[in-house]
């Protein structure tokens, strides 16, 4: 479980085919964050498993298949990319962000960014039709492993404001026109669909 807040930023400084996937090599700032062979951790989102890190665990190593490759804008990732990491939320942590599971349900579409103050800036970014309906104003997303707040919803785009400390200390000032950003929506959103499911078909 993560909280879609992002602790630091990570680079890409190895990419390796192996078997039936890919393994990573990421460089962090983390110092001595107590990692462990078999934790997980968010990268853009997407829950991975650490293979190997350094005693200092400023370098680690995950490994992703064809499979979430083809899922999530990891395949996109090459040497040099930044990526947003998220250890696992530990018990008895202060709850942050929203509830993320760390399974990316697709891939959203930047449509603009502009800046509307001196620092701020607004991004509206294409949903997926097949997820559109998880959408509503005030709502929660996940995206590229960032926990932020449904701003407006029109025609299937979601708008999005970013304040000065988001765009800092994430990945999403590097975000542009057209990139692809892993999207998880609100668990909650899914529970309540299935609910309602159950319900009309019982």
């Amino acid at each position: 479980m993560f909280t879609g807040l992002v602790e630091t930023l990570g680079k890409v400084i190895t990419i390796e085919p192996i078997d039936s996937g890919i393994q990573f090599t990421i460089e962090t700032e983390w110092e001595n964050p107590d990692l462990k062979i078999g934790d997980s951790i968010a990268i853009n989102g997407a829950c991975m498993t650490v293979t190997e890190f350094t005693d200092l665990g400023n370098l680690f190593k995950f490994y992703a298949s064809f499979k979430s490759l083809e899922l999530t804008n990891l395949s996109r990732l090459g040497e040099g990319s930044t990526v947003n990491l998220e250890r696992a939320m530990a018990l008895g942590q202060r709850f942050g962000g929203h509830m993320v599971q760390g399974h990316v349900d697709g891939m959203a579409k930047v449509i603009s960014r502009k800046k509307i103050e001196t620092e701020v800036e607004e991004f509206w970014v294409e949903i997926p039709k097949e997820l559109q309906r998880y959408f509503v104003k005030k709502g929660s997303v996940t995206l590229d492993g960032i926990s932020l707040t449904v701003v407006d919803v029109k025609d299937g785009n979601i708008q999005l404001i970013l304040i000065p400390e988001t765009m800092e200390k994430t990945n999403a000032n590097t975000w542009k026109k057209d990139q692809r950003l892993n999207v998880e929506v609100d668990v909650l959103a899914k529970y309540i669909e299935n609910y309602l499911e159950q319900r009309s078909g019982s």
